[in-house]
């Protein structure tokens, strides 16, 4: 990552930012998005991959309908398609899209698709343990001359959303218990 790219992550701390690499590999999470999504940066480098993640099914705090999961397989399977395309040569990346193809059927249908595109900002919804469901934009922004994708998540002002945001960054990534009687 770029100095400025540290520079951006470290300005938007109210909000939940992950940087991602052309083969959806996390680079980088803020604390709000430690808070968000849960701790993933220090896990090892394929629980670190989002579509690897995605694709075989690991915990994550997304809630989406089976159309919206549709949705987002066929627009990032095409994205990771767009990545082979700049890098036909990366071993890592045809060694993920190999390993994806023999463990989900689904990651493998679309794959044989062929569709090819860029992923486009979208709406989730995450259940956040402590505070409960929130339906936040993602907004991707590229890094030129590169393929870093900053992916910055926000509630519109003024919503449930934006108030059950700023709850997450009061309280950040504690965890609460109760107390012993």
């Amino acid at each position: 990552m770029t100095p400025g790219v540290h520079r951006i992550i470290d300005r938007l701390a109210d909000s939940p930012v992950i940087v991602l690499d052309a083969a959806w590999q996390l680079v980088a999470a803020n604390p709000m998005a430690t808070a968000l999504l849960g701790e993933m940066i220090s896990e090892p480098a394929r629980q670190r991959n989002l579509l690897w993640r995605h694709f075989t099914g690991m915990p994550s705090r997304v809630v989406a309908t089976p159309e919206e999961d549709a949705a987002f397989e066929t627009a990032a399977v095409a994205d990771l398609r767009a990545a082979v395309g700049r890098y036909p040569d990366d071993v890592p990346l045809r060694t993920l899209i190999t390993d994806l193809r023999k463990v989900s059927p689904r990651f493998d249908q679309r794959w044989q698709h062929g569709s090819v595109a860029r992923h486009m900002a979208t709406r989730k919804t995450i259940l956040h343990p402590q505070v409960g469901p929130m339906t936040l934009d993602c907004d991707v922004l590229t890094v030129e001359g590169g393929d870093l994708r900053i992916v910055v998540y926000t509630a519109e002002p003024g919503s449930s959303d934006a108030r059950t945001l700023r709850l997450l960054n009061t309280i950040g990534t504690q965890t609460f218990t109760a107390a012993p009687e």
